[in-house]
């Protein structure tokens, strides 16, 4: 029997601490053996959703899996990569900590 796929489709980044977070998101272009990286700063309390991103594969299309979810602010920066057991349309993800100036005690949290 063939295994189910693994992937995340997007991701749902929530700002839980009191700072703005840069969030990047990398996903796999597996057409063109690249990466397509999106960046968005997201305010204290706010969310952001990082769409799907459909591959045009000429007679059929698919969907660029999420590589890792990156979080950096002033309380330093984390790395996310997605873990999952099947397909997962939108993966929620929450910075949170990061409350003490100059140390690095952001954390980086998955959820679904």
């Amino acid at each position: 029997m063939v295994p189910p796929p693994k992937r995340v489709d997007s991701v749902e980044a929530r700002n839980a601490t009191k700072h703005p977070i840069t969030f990047k998101v990398s996903f796999d272009n597996h057409k063109d053996k690249t990466e397509i990286t999106e960046e968005y700063i997201v305010q204290p309390g706010q969310t952001h959703l990082f769409k799907e991103k459909v591959l045009d594969m000429g007679g059929w299309q698919a969907v660029a899996p999420v590589l890792r979810v990156t979080a950096e602010g002033s309380a330093g920066s984390q790395l996310l990569t997605p873990s999952v057991t099947e397909v997962v349309k939108v993966l929620q993800v929450v910075a949170a900590g990061g409350d003490s100036e100059g140390g690095n005690d952001l954390q980086l949290t998955q959820t679904h």
